[in-house]
């Protein structure tokens, strides 16, 4: 079948999903089997395996371990790179452009087409899946992924608009966990402005994260903080317009306090989407470019690891495991490895 046929009829079947349920999940959950039955997505995730590790005099205190060994294949990406006679890459190649996406996947990869209020995304299956349902979805437009600062970057979007995009796309996603991963943060193609999206496993379905510590301080619409999580973070709850309009206020102005590190900032957003209610929380995590590792050059800190769950998929990464090197301390450390405050003195 000719890939735009292909294209226009799952996209069909996948619209009338979400007009009967009200929102994206069980469209997304047909988009999965669509893309497993033609084997574009190469881990059903069997042999992942999850463990819990508590820290050794509080129980309630406890990390994750993912063991995914296929995920290390996809540093060999699951595509080609030269297009076929008759084909022509725009942006470098970019893997999120839907102009590439559709030669380099070899007609295989389809999306679904949605729109927020200000903009339209295409929301793909990831090859090699983290969690359940783990889907990008990436902006139609190839924009990058850091937000406009100043007025002499009319190329990129405005916090306001992406984080407005983010939360959108959330709401749309009961039950489900999503990551804005900044530059040298975890963002595999920092190019072009994507999000990351799964739902919450059935086993270990609340991250360390979630179950931490937080205090609010007595300040009107500013956020609660960690206590004694590896790595500063803000956090605000509450119904969708309200956590966006104090996080963006606080987001800029954090940007702005940090001016003379600003070049070298960047960051992690995590948002979490109640599954009853029209709730959302989002986490803001503060980081540093030259540190995205938990392991010297290797072992990437995003999203799912800043909420508690280390990813081993490696060799020598699942061998640290099996030794039992790994516990609750070696977990914290390696999150320690990406700290930075949110405001040097």
């Amino acid at each position: 079948m000719d890939y735009e046929t292909k294209w226009e009829e799952l996209n069909a079947r996948l619209r009338s999903r979400e007009q009967l349920t009200g929102n994206i999940t069980a469209a997304l959950e047909e988009l999965e089997i669509d893309q497993r039955r033609n084997g574009f997505i190469k881990n059903d995730l069997q042999s992942v395996t999850r463990i819990e590790c508590q820290h050794p005099s509080n129980s309630e205190l406890t990390f994750h371990i993912q063991i995914n060994k296929r995920r290390a294949q996809r540093r060999g990406g699951a595509g080609i790179t030269i297009p076929p006679r008759g084909e022509r890459s725009v942006n470098n190649g970019c893997f999120l452009c839907r102009e590439n996406i559709r030669w380099q996947q070899n007609q295989l990869q389809v999306g679904f087409h949605i729109t927020t209020r200000t903009n339209a995304y295409y929301v793909w299956m990831n090859p090699f899946p983290l969690m359940p349902n783990h889907v990008v979805a990436a902006a139609c437009d190839h924009i990058s992924q850091a937000w406009r600062v100043n007025t002499d970057q009319p190329e990129r979007l405005s916090l306001r608009c992406i984080l407005g995009d983010f939360s959108e796309i959330a709401r749309r996603l009961p039950g489900y966990i999503g990551f804005y991963n900044g530059v040298n943060a975890g963002a595999s193609i920092p190019e072009h402005l994507h999000f990351q999206f799964f739902r919450r496993p059935e086993e270990k379905s609340i991250f360390p994260l979630e179950l931490s510590e937080f205090r609010k301080l007595d300040c009107a619409n500013k956020p609660e903080y960690s206590v004694d999580y590896p790595v500063p973070v803000a956090r605000w709850s509450g119904l969708v317009e309200d956590v966006l309009e104090h996080a963006v206020v606080w987001i800029t102005n954090w940007s702005a306090d940090n001016q003379n590190r600003q070049a070298h900032l960047t960051f992690n957003v995590i948002i979490t989407s109640a599954k009853h209610d029209e709730t959302i929380a989002l986490y803001f995590i503060p980081r540093v470019a030259d540190r995205q590792w938990w392991n010297g050059d290797k072992g990437i800190v995003g999203g799912l690891e800043l909420l508690g769950e280390l990813v081993m998929a490696s060799d020598d990464e699942c061998a640290l495991v099996e030794s039992g090197q790994v516990d609750y301390h070696f977990i914290e450390q390696a999150l320690a490895a990406v700290h930075t405050p949110f405001w040097i003195a």
